[in-house]
């Protein structure tokens, strides 16, 4: 995530919104300046405190640790001894406040993730949606998957799990996120010449954004694909390959209970007169690394990038016209 020093330090708010925004009473944020010098606010013509972005962004690292039973006193301790060995805290990410200015494009990405998950915590689905349109330009889609989207949806599924955010406001991100991804794959070519390759969930898994992910990921690599979605039955998938004729099948689980119904899966497949690369990967896999051997296939790997790569081992692009 992006830290306190991305913010900008340009003083525009005064005491009043820097308390809304933080919530912290105003008497306190003087009292921290006083006694531990935490920050230094300019002063506006008629002799107003205005504080800045970074201001905001440090009052809500130090409520943080004052929330979590730090004393004030050791949380500024900390807090300077951090700035002074140029190791600055990252943002406590917050339903409100300041956003982080951009710098190079390994911190765009953390900006963008930190702005992504700040707007959906917000549900404010206007500016979730313009900052990810402003993100494609500035990252590949690869990018756009493995180091912001997911990590949004880590983030907010973590929140949702400790009980700082409602179901609601967790669905809300989810589905966001999956509407977005679906619309890029559904803008992609479609590759008619290229190889085709079946792309789905294992029965019983309703997680399907990562899948999702994946199936966009090989479509814009060239590949002919099709997205069947969550919960397969896979007596009904091998009947579907056998008529279709794919040259891969790609099935991903994120829970237990589904992955190892796929251990059964290659029996079906070795009824079809051309059998296709079975491929399986996901998080269920990645936790539980026992299932892997259990399973008659290709494991393609713990990331979206590794998964990629394989297929692109697996099915050879050049060996089929455009």
């Amino acid at each position: 995530m992006a830290s306190i020093l991305d913010y900008t330090t340009e003083a525009k708010f005064n005491i009043k919104v820097v308390s809304q925004k933080t919530g912290i009473q105003a008497v306190t944020i003087r009292a921290w300046e006083r006694r531990y010098q935490l920050l230094e606010p300019e002063r506006a013509d008629n002799g107003y405190r205005l504080y800045s972005e970074r201001d905001i962004a440090i009052l809500n690292w130090i409520k943080k640790q004052v929330d979590s039973g730090i004393s004030i006193s050791s949380a500024a301790s900390d807090f300077s001894k951090a700035v002074q060995n140029e190791k600055w805290p990252e943002a406590i990410i917050t339903d409100k406040g300041a956003l982080p200015s951009k710098k190079n494009t390994n911190q765009d990405m953390k900006t963008i993730t930190l702005q992504i998950t700040m707007a959906l915590l917000r549900i404010n689905e206007r500016m979730a949606v313009d900052i990810l349109e402003e993100s494609l330009g500035e990252v590949n889609l690869i990018q756009l998957c493995e180091s912001i989207l997911i990590p949004v949806l880590v983030e907010i599924g973590d929140r949702w799990e400790r009980g700082d955010i409602g179901v609601a406001v967790e669905h809300f991100a989810s589905q966001l996120i999956q509407g977005k991804i679906q619309a890029i794959y559904h803008s992609l070519p479609l590759h008619s010449g290229g190889p085709k390759i079946l792309v789905g969930c294992a029965p019983d898994e309703l997680h399907e954004i990562g899948s999702l992910m994946f199936a966009t990921l090989l479509r814009d690599a060239g590949y002919r694909v099709e997205y069947l979605g969550p919960d397969i039955p896979l007596d009904d998938l091998a009947l579907y390959a056998d008529e279709e004729n794919p040259r891969m099948l790609v099935i991903s689980a994120t829970i237990q209970e589904s992955a190892v119904q796929l251990v059964s899966f290659s029996g079906l497949l070795d009824k079809i007169k051309e059998r296709p690369i079975f491929g399986f990967g996901g998080a269920a896999f990645n936790s539980n690394p026992g299932i892997i051997k259990m399973v008659s296939g290709v494991y393609l790997g713990r990331t979206l990038s590794e998964s990629v790569a394989s297929v692109k081992s697996l099915v050879s692009l050049r060996t089929f016209p455009k």
